[in-house]
């Protein structure tokens, strides 16, 4: 979100718009405005403009309950959700990682389409019993209900990133069992999705339907998602059996829990650690990272030892070095943290960053 105007939390989530709506926000206004002239000529010019304004606000609000269903459902089954961000096409719900089981893909997928949908059938039976007693709330009723219909369908075509296009890779994941052949089944269908809403809408503009090049724009950017997704995940495959574990030569040396902080031993051992921090021997098993080194060595006495400063193994982030690489980064990404324990059998290996990790998969890369 950094690109975007923090707005505040709702339900704890972060919410925020990218600076993108704000342009989109007035397109809105406008064209709903120039809608409203056409089906309404005799409404005043300024009540044409605030029904105009109104009906926007709610459709925004309409795509933020789209979003915020997405990310209720995904907290429910244990995906953290970094935020939503409300931007030029619409919003997305952005989760620190995918599902991993096909059928939480298909209920945190669907439950967008479904909400819109349902929001559709509320509103389209307040239209139906109250609209024709006010005009003014039977347009914004009417608008609101169509756009909401709207958002259901476009939303489950079936093609990735699209809704429906992650329901149609839950299908065949669940299916198959074979998750990547699932992903580039549902990606392709994304991308030609896309290419067809390009060629539509340039064709529909040049009939004089000018209003045709949004289409145009949408399906360009589902090519884009589409094709960085298709990298994203095809490099996720290919290094899919890279462990966290790999990137030690040879697992750190433990120090004895009775060294003194101060000692030439545990200065040493930072040394060649790169500073990064040390693995106390045990058990039980400790950490010493630089930055708890560093305060003890100001706060402590000379005599404390690295055992009375340590944080125990099982208290410290940590992940088993049989994890892919992937996902030990995605844990840090959900735990905002920048240091992991790597453990076998229990047993610390030593600590790794990200920016380690990050460096093992472009060496790994370029190998391939």
């Amino acid at each position: 979100m950094d690109s975007s105007i923090r707005l505040g939390k709702i339900f704890g989530i972060p919410l925020g718009i990218n600076y993108s709506w704000l342009i989109v926000f007035g397109l809105v206004i406008f064209l709903m405005s120039s809608r409203f002239e056409e089906m309404y000529p005799y409404w005043p010019v300024a009540s044409r403009w605030s029904v105009a304004i109104l009906t926007t606000v709610l459709f925004f609000l309409s795509v933020l309950a789209h979003e915020l269903s997405h990310s209720l459902v995904a907290l429910a089954w244990g995906i953290p959700v970094r935020g939503i961000t409300l931007f030029i096409f619409g919003g997305v719900s952005q989760l620190a990682h995918d599902a991993q089981r096909p059928m939480t893909e298909f209920l945190v997928s669907a439950v967008g389409p479904a909400t819109s949908l349902a929001l559709a059938v509320i509103l389209g039976f307040a239209w139906y019993l109250l609209g024709n007693y006010i005009s003014y709330l039977s347009a914004v009723l009417f608008t609101l209900f169509a756009i909401n219909l709207s958002l259901a369908i476009f939303n489950m075509l079936p093609g990735y990133p699209l809704d429906g296009g992650r329901v149609l890779r839950a299908g065949i994941w669940g299916a198959t069992g074979n998750y990547w052949l699932a992903t580039r089944l549902a990606i392709h269908a994304g991308q030609g999705m896309g290419i067809l809403m390009v060629a539509g809408g340039v064709v529909w503009a040049l009939t004089g339907n000018f209003q045709a090049i949004w289409l145009a724009l949408v399906g360009g950017f589902l090519v884009y998602v589409a094709t960085a997704n298709y990298r994203q995940e095809a490099v996720r495959h290919t290094l899919r059996n890279l462990k966290v574990g790999t990137v030690f030569p040879r697992p750190w040396q433990p120090l004895p829990g009775d060294l003194p902080v101060l000692s030439r031993e545990v200065l040493m051992a930072m040394i060649v650690a790169g500073n990064t921090g040390i693995i106390v021997d045990g058990p039980p098993y400790g950490v010493v990272t630089g930055s708890i080194l560093s305060d003890a060595s100001r706060l402590k006495p000379e005599s404390a030892t690295i055992s009375g400063i340590m944080v125990p193994i099982s208290s410290f982030p940590s992940v088993d070095a049989e994890t892919p690489v992937f996902e030990a980064l995605e844990r840090m990404d959900s735990d905002r943290t920048q240091l992991l324990a790597v453990v076998r059998n229990g047993i610390p290996l030593g600590l790794v960053t990200s920016a380690q990790l990050l460096e093992c998969i472009r060496a790994n890369r370029r190998v391939r």
